[in-house]
């Protein structure tokens, strides 16, 4: 599931309808405090949910699991994240569904060059 902003537009009633979470640079407990009890709620279903925060913040501490990454290298495990996804969902194991998703709702398209750029 990806909910965007913190504060934008997808619902935190939402989260029912997801079976894994991942809490990344938000800490829902302590920022949206209205919409904790949503978060909590998801995991009595069985919702997993994970944290992606250099610090044991409160998010941390209600997620199943807490991925702590060294200051300044979470991009990387953004990156890596992606790639992985790329590969195992896109180019090993090509699916109509994943390509439609892609093209309709994200700008993935536009971040993979297809061919490598001319030397000058």
């Amino acid at each position: 599931m990806t909910w965007g902003e913190q504060t934008d537009v997808p619902e935190s009633a939402d989260w029912y309808n997801s079976s894994y979470i991942i809490a990344w640079g938000s800490n829902v407990p302590q920022t949206r405090t209205p919409d904790a009890h949503f978060f909590t709620e998801v995991r009595y279903k069985g919702t997993k949910t994970i944290a992606i925060t250099p610090d044991y913040s409160e998010v941390a501490k209600l997620c199943d699991q807490w991925l702590a990454p060294k200051q300044g290298t979470d991009s990387a495990l953004a990156m890596a994240m992606g790639h992985v996804i790329l590969k195992e969902f896109h180019l090993d194991n090509p699916s109509n569904y994943f390509i439609n998703y892609c093209r309709r709702y994200s700008d993935m398209p536009m971040l993979v060059m297809l061919e490598p750029p001319r030397r000058w």
